[in-house]
């Protein structure tokens, strides 16, 4: 399931060690010695976004992604955000549910009282 990384910066050799390696930039992370956000340019259509894994979870992951027939790594990170965001779709939308009705249940309609009662 490895897929050869692009070029992002489209410059230098092939085999040319990234700027951070020749001394140049420091990437994100290590500069503000925290997690670095993903890179959005409003230019592109896509984004490249990724994480490092313990090997034995990318073997599990790799067998995961075989029973839900996925067939690459990019397609396994896709559908994992695809979970992640509709996560947080479903959390957001409990948070406002319970911001409108100011933490009480949310009123019943007469059908539903009807079909079930209490």
């Amino acid at each position: 399931m490895n897929e050869p990384q692009p070029d992002a910066a489209g410059s230098g050799a092939a085999g040319a060690p990234a700027p951070a390696a020749r001394g140049g930039r420091r990437s994100a992370r290590r500069a503000s010695g925290g997690r670095a956000a993903p890179r959005v340019s409003t230019a592109a259509g896509t984004v490249t976004m990724q994480a490092r894994v313990d090997a034995g979870f990318a073997r599990e992951l790799e067998a995961d992604a075989a029973v839900l027939g996925l067939r690459s790594a990019s397609e396994l990170v896709r559908e994992g955000l695809r979970l992640v965001h509709k996560q947080a779709r479903e959390l957001a939308m409990a948070a406002s549910y319970d911001e409108f009705y100011a933490g009480k249940p949310a009123p019943v309609s007469e059908v539903t009282a009807a079909l079930w009662p209490e």
